[in-house]
């Protein structure tokens, strides 16, 4: 894509792309946690970019019908992780920090999909039209979504809750990039959706968090892995769209 506006911060660290388990690496030696996550892996966020999908919506040749079963997605994802995080909210009880931070991801998650009610049922009219009144309850996640969503549920077993911090945050931060460098015209149908995600806002709430807690280099590596699958998701979810 042509340029991006986001600004990350390089870490100080004579190994600076890991995509693999096994690397080592220490907080002390980086300005950013969630900056030397996202730089390992980059690389999937610039594939993600020139995918036929998103390719489809630049040129302006998406049909309807495929955006339309793309964003339905969307809701099945928002709904499946306003879910999760509601249990993860109950469960987790310390510390007061963690505990706040998952239950304001929450509320900002409940609110965004209530807000997205009205968007919902529009969307679900316009794919009775094209899909012939189908049954509205039988929309289930393609095979795609089920393993992101499989992931977020095989994250919360974790008995450290900072791990699903880590699995959250390839969406927003994965999703302000593609925006930011996506180049879509202030007239596009799309030009909202890519506003409402290029400013970033949400990540700046895991910043803190995650310098926190990711204090060690096995807990490093853990989150390595964690977020890189979370951004392969990310990926897959475009890729089958």
């Amino acid at each position: 894509e042509i340029t991006s506006t986001t600004s990350i911060t390089t870490c100080v660290l004579p190994l600076t792309y890991c995509p693999r388990s096994g690397c080592s690496f220490t907080a002390n030696q980086m300005d950013d946690v969630s900056d030397y996550l996202w730089n390992n892996s980059l690389d999937l966020a610039k594939e993600t970019l020139h995918l036929e999908f998103l390719n489809k919506l630049k040129s302006y040749t998406m049909k309807a019908e495929r955006y339309l079963k793309f964003t339905l997605q969307d809701m099945v994802y928002l709904d499946g992780v306003t879910a999760m995080l509601k249990e993860m909210s109950e469960k987790v009880t310390e510390p007061e920090d963690l505990k706040v931070f998952i239950e304001g991801r929450h509320s900002s998650y409940k609110k965004f999909r209530d807000s997205s009610e009205n968007q919902k049922l529009f969307v679900l009219l316009n794919f009775m039209l094209f899909f012939l009144l189908q049954d509205l309850n039988s929309i289930e996640p393609m095979p795609a979504m089920q393993k992101y969503l499989d992931t977020y549920r095989e994250v919360m077993k974790e008995s450290d809750p900072v791990y699903f911090v880590v699995a959250l945050l390839p969406c927003p931060r994965a999703w302000s990039w593609i925006a930011q460098n996506l180049q879509l015209p202030k007239h596009s149908v799309h030009y909202i959706r890519k506003s409402d995600s290029e400013s970033g806002q949400s990540e700046k709430h895991y910043r803190p968090i995650l310098n926190k807690y990711l204090n060690s280099t096995e807990k490093l590596q853990k989150a390595n892995d964690i977020f890189r699958r979370q951004m392969q998701n990310e990926h897959d979810f475009f890729y089958t769209s």
